[in-house]
């Protein structure tokens, strides 16, 4: 396989239709295919679905150091250009339509982070976002945006801008926010670690900060304590009203990590282990599958990644995630597609060359 060379188009510019890696013969059962390829979705892109159209984000050193937007309508994926001051790569983005999709930017040498907003039509830079280092974005609905992150990279302390139609605000947090969703437009939760270490749970109204159940109360009495084990949440998602969030559990005596799944219900937290010994992704999105069950994804020790799914009466079903002609894939996020199935990010290796892209399971 080849890696496919695009330069980025005027702002606002969709460039021509990328080539999209052939795809192997129909499978009796759902499998892995690389759907497009591309150099800078190699390390940790990001996945969103918003309707019909998915976009891949990614950057990181690629080229002259700029971040790189893919969108694909239909079959067929399209580089878009973004703002001269994107760069670096795209770390987080969010969505109320597939007209006010946001993304933000990770500081970098060359330039600070930024918020950019899609109108439909043509990215457009925003917001400069000074030095915070950008852990989540969230949209509450249009043109009403949450950008969470620290103050600076060796500032350990929370910061959020909140951007309306009446212009930015830049704030703070009672932590600092690495995954956030809502449940309503005035119930918004969020996970994260305090300045002073230990990992956070709370939820805006809309007017200010509450304090929420514990997660940690619903895991094994010995990984709550710190002498024990060090905890670390990863992504938190709403779902019909319930709220599930990762949780990796590194336990120091046995040098080995745990995964465990928690939810929600309005009442308390309950967890379950993976039925593997994997970690989560610091970053990879939970799918919903449409019966009450989720998708979701976690990685050995060796990099191996596996596609899990739990159903709605909670049985568990996981799978090596591999594609014809691809070695070492690595999961980076996973979405919704639009035509059913599943798209995951990747990096992956060829015979030839180390590169990365979007892979389809259907």
């Amino acid at each position: 396989m080849r890696t496919t060379a695009l330069a980025l188009a005027t702002a606002g510019a969709v460039t021509a239709t990328l080539p999209t890696v052939p795809a192997a013969q129909a499978a009796t059962s759902p499998a892995w295919r690389a759907s497009v390829q591309h150099a800078s979705l190699r390390n940790g892109s990001r996945l969103l679905t918003v309707g019909k159209t998915t976009w891949a984000f990614g950057g990181r050193s690629y080229q002259d150091g700029r971040a790189t937007a893919f969108r694909r309508d239909g079959s067929a994926w399209r580089q878009v250009a973004l703002p001269s001051q994107a760069r670096g790569e795209i770390v987080a983005a969010d969505a109320s339509s597939a007209h006010d999709v946001w993304a933000a930017t990770l500081r970098t040498k060359n330039g600070q982070p930024v918020a950019m907003r899609f109108d439909g039509k043509r990215w457009k830079a925003v917001q400069a976002l000074g030095n915070t280092v950008v852990t989540a974005v969230t949209v509450v609905g249009p043109r009403d945006v949450w950008i969470f992150g620290t103050d600076g990279p060796t500032d350990r302390r929370p910061v959020a801008w909140h951007g309306t139609p009446r212009g930015w605000k830049r704030t703070t947090t009672p932590f600092v926010v690495w995954s956030a969703d809502l449940r309503s437009a005035r119930d918004l939760w969020a996970v994260g670690w305090r300045s002073g270490g230990g990992q956070a749970a709370g939820r805006f109204d809309g007017k200010r900060w509450r304090s929420v159940p514990d997660p940690r109360g619903s895991l094994p009495a010995a990984l709550r304590d710190p002498a024990k084990a060090q905890l670390a949440y990863g992504r938190l998602m709403a779902a019909k009203g319930t709220l599930w969030l990762a949780v990796n559990a590194n336990l120091w005596s046995e040098w080995r990590t745990d995964a465990y799944l928690l939810r929600f219900d309005g009442k308390r937290w309950r967890s379950e282990r993976l039925p593997k010994t994997v970690a989560w992704h610091q970053s990879g999105s939970f799918v919903p599958d449409g019966k009450g069950g989720l998708w979701m994804f976690a990685y050995t020790g060796d990099q191996r990644s596996f596609l899990f799914r739990r159903t709605a009466s909670g049985s568990w079903s996981s799978s090596l995630v591999k594609a014809p002609g691809l070695r070492y894939v690595d999961l980076g996020d996973l979405a919704p597609a639009p035509d059913g199935g599943l798209l995951g990010s990747a990096g992956w290796d060829t015979r030839t060359t180390a590169t990365g892209g979007v892979l389809s399971y259907r």
